[in-house]
């Protein structure tokens, strides 16, 4: 089972929020008291440090950096880009993201993230593929989400599958005050499939950001 398959639910949010961004670039920072992407513990239940940069063709198309501290000094990165846009109530993305690390003997992420969201309901499809560096297999897996939102609240749940197993689900809230973007989110796996590098199977993590538009 994958242990670093990353990105939080705020930095994946920016596959859409960058296609949307009035700002042809903007680059943005932030903390997390616990890094948690997709159901998994990416830092043993230590806080970290994100920091990012996206740029917004003004004609659907973006491009887009993230990256995150994890533990032992060792840095994820990752690259993005795609294309978003709406019809009426209807949004839609189609993106390619890759995840990335400074260590030694570590996979290398890559995926095909199809999204589409109608009102205050939203979906994501993602066809990954794991390209182990060192001893092991690669692997191929899937990830399906289903997510609901109202007035800053949401309930996520989402479910892999081929060589991955396992689901969770996440409730959350978030709002910005005084330019300062903020959310609090309570995380639960459904299935100890979801290896992390933590030993929880459940976290509540607060998550505060800044984003400029230069």
């Amino acid at each position: 089972m994958m242990k670093k398959l990353t990105k939080s639910l705020i930095a994946a949010g920016l596959l859409t929020a960058s296609a949307a961004a009035s700002a042809e670039l903007s680059v943005n920072v932030g903390a997390m008291s616990d890094y948690w992407f997709r159901g998994i513990d990416q830092t043993a239940n230590n806080a970290s440090l994100m920091a990012g940069a996206d740029y917004d063709f003004g004609n659907g198309f973006y491009v887009g950096t993230w990256g995150a501290q994890l533990d032992d000094a060792e840095i994820e990165y990752d690259l993005y880009g795609g294309y978003a846009g709406e019809i009426g109530d209807f949004s839609y993305d189609v993106g390619y993201a890759g995840y990335f690390y400074t260590v030694d003997n570590a996979s290398d992420y890559h995926e095909l993230i199809l999204g589409g969201g109608y009102k205050f309901l939203s979906a994501q499809f993602v066809l990954g593929r794991e390209d182990v560096d060192g001893a092991g297999a690669d692997a191929d897996y899937t990830f399906f989400s289903l997510t609901g939102e109202y007035e800053g609240a949401y309930l996520t749940y989402g479910v892999f599958g081929q060589d991955y197993e396992g689901d969770y689900v996440e409730a959350g809230y978030g709002t910005t005050i005084q330019g300062l973007d903020m959310s609090l989110a309570f995380i639960k796996q459904l299935d100890t499939e979801l290896d992390g590098d933590g030993e929880k199977d459940s976290e509540f993590v607060f998550t505060i950001s800044k984003t400029f538009d230069l």
